[in-house]
């Protein structure tokens, strides 16, 4: 039985420019960086997030494909607030959503 998420892994065109959006802007804990087989690790909790580039000529076809990542913080107005201040751009700035909660979409670099 599947009892929670191990990790979440998104194909990036730049591997070190990528690196430094998560954990300098977004703020991510940076767990380990696999330079032999390019691929970054961030410690999110229970669950990793993960970067890597394409493999392969048909990966290529999946750097900035969408991607539904969501991160829980503190406090949504403060954590986009001091996003904003490092010129992270916003798809949608914290909306309440019909069920309830709050979301606010960052762009990231692909």
């Amino acid at each position: 039985m599947v009892t929670a998420l191990g990790n979440v892994t998104v194909v990036v065109k730049d591997l070190g420019k990528s690196l430094r959006f998560f954990r300098d802007k977004v703020g991510l804990r940076l767990a380990f960086y696999d330079r032999k087989h390019k691929w970054v690790c961030f410690d999110t909790g229970r669950t990793t997030f993960s970067l890597t580039t394409p493999w392969s000529r048909e990966a290529k076809k999946l750097v900035g494909v969408r991607t539904g990542v969501s991160f829980y913080v503190d406090d949504i107005e403060k954590t986009v607030r001091a996003m904003r201040k490092k010129r992270v751009s916003f798809a949608m700035l914290p909306t309440r959503q019909p069920w309830g909660g709050i979301l606010a979409n960052f762009r990231d670099l692909d």
